[in-house]
């Protein structure tokens, strides 16, 4: 595997990302992000309804582990993410991405 590819190392390009996007958009200290795994439905739903948000595509092997610690990083708590499937038979889904937002910035 490669040092790209790494959790810890997607995880603190991730936290950088987060950074700078804040910085950028004038987040006050009170502000934080709401950091999700998502389907590419998902992220293109959470990009539609907020404004800013960072998401980048995570290998699969590699997606929960940079995302806890991601979470670390941001001091947050790890919430078990419940799939409610509409259909019994539906498969699962498939994350691939992180994606960051926050819930007071609704894109108008």
């Amino acid at each position: 595997m490669t040092d790209k590819q790494t959790a810890h190392y997607k995880a603190s390009e991730y936290i950088y990302d987060l950074g700078n996007t804040a910085l950028e958009n004038g987040f006050k200290p009170n502000e934080h992000w709401e950091v999700q795994m998502a389907t590419a439905a998902e992220k293109k739903a959470f990009e539609k309804q907020y404004y800013p948000t960072v998401a980048t595509s995570v290998l699969p092997e590699l997606l929960k582990a940079t995302f806890a610690l991601v979470k670390t990083q941001l001091n947050q708590v790890m919430k078990a993410q419940t799939v409610i499937p509409s259909d019994r038979f539906a498969p699962e889904p498939v994350y691939e991405y992180l994606v960051a937002f926050n819930l007071n910035r609704v894109r108008r």
